[in-house]
């Protein structure tokens, strides 16, 4: 079983500047924030490096620094489009990777926008800025526009499953439920797999009044079909053009236990996570014998034993009640046209 190391000592991450190192070291965390954070961390990163190279901090990087040989040299204007295409590769594959996280690419997509780059670099950081914040706003809204739209299926007393913590988009429509004045029996599973933490949404529901129950991962099944819940809540690392959605592990069963038994699940998501189409590097992550979230596996490795502790789940967008997105709650194959509706994502 291979040992990748900390990603965040890679030496192109030594070699950046320190206004840009910073969100760099945020995105590469083995244990990073959600989606959406890296996305925002991934753009962060780049306009950083574009206005050092405005005021001279940027001077100690050049596109063969950016790269994993951390070699230096000087650097000036007409070398800024390439030390932009090096780092973007590199945000790509550095840390958990982004072949599940599309969000990230989609948001460099929108902030570059096939900018040339060139000319004045304080014009170009400001116009990279100015995309950001607007993507950035648009995703604040879309936080606030889910999470009514969730807590508006929601009745006092409810009893919800909540799979696995996302901050701004399960875990909002909890908030706001709590907000509204409803309080809810929220049976939160316990997601021990790969960078989840099924645990967070227990406690931070509890916080804002809610009760909690934590469901172990081999009781999902039994909860979705016994527990006389109201609707379940998934996230989404990604969703696909037929309404797939990419999400923790464990979904899958929750998804096809509710679509017999009639319980309904939503997935809640953005539609910056729009993905066009599933990458064989993608599928083959899942075959990574990572034991991040289940330790007891390197016990398993040392007896001789094969394990297999996957990534991500593939939820058929037809098990699915709906999504709960900025643009309301819309049926699954539909969301591929909305993102490129509304963000000019997924062509």
């Amino acid at each position: 079983m291979a040992d990748p190391g900390d990603p965040r000592d890679e030496p192109w991450i030594r070699a950046l500047p320190p206004a840009v190192r910073g969100p760099v070291l945020a995105f590469a965390d083995p244990h990073p924030p959600g989606a959406r954070a890296r996305a925002q961390l991934a753009a962060e990163a780049v306009i950083e490096l574009v206005a050092g190279w405005a005021t001279g901090e940027g001077g100690e990087v050049r596109p063969e620094s950016v790269g994993r040989s951390g070699a230096q040299g000087d650097a000036g204007a007409g070398a800024l489009p390439s030390a932009v295409a090096d780092l973007v590769s590199h945000l790509h594959s550095v840390g958990q990777t982004t072949l599940h996280q599309p969000g990230v690419g989609n948001m460099l997509q929108v902030v570059l926008a096939d900018d040339p780059l060139e000319g004045d670099p304080p014009a170009i950081a400001g116009r990279l800025r100015e995309r950001y914040e607007a993507a950035t706003a648009t995703m604040t809204a879309a936080s606030e526009t889910m999470a009514r739209a969730g807590s508006a299926l929601l009745r006092d007393g409810d009893t919800i499953l909540v799979h696995d913590f996302a901050d701004r988009s399960t875990q909002a429509v909890v908030r706001q439920a709590a907000a509204d004045g409803k309080h809810l029996t929220v049976v939160a599973t316990a997601c021990r797999s790969r960078r989840t933490d099924g645990l967070r949404v227990a406690r931070e529901s509890a916080e804002v009044g809610h009760q909690a129950i934590v469901v172990t991962d081999a009781g999902v099944g039994w909860a979705v079909f016994s527990m006389d819940l109201r609707l379940c809540l998934i996230g989404a690392d990604a969703i696909l053009p037929d309404g797939t959605v990419l999400t923790s592990p464990g979904a899958l069963t929750i998804a096809l236990v509710g679509q017999r038994r009639g319980i309904p699940v939503y997935a809640v998501t953005d539609l910056w996570k729009f993905m066009a189409s599933l990458s064989p590097e993608l599928l083959a992550l899942n075959e990574v014998e990572d034991p991040d979230g289940v330790p007891e596996a390197l016990d398993w490795a040392a007896a001789g034993y094969g394990f297999r502790n996957p990534l991500i789940d593939i939820v058929p967008g037809e098990t699915l009640r709906g999504l709960i997105t900025e643009a309301g709650i819309i049926g699954p194959a539909t969301a591929g046209d909305e993102a490129r509706r509304r963000y000019g994502i997924g062509a």
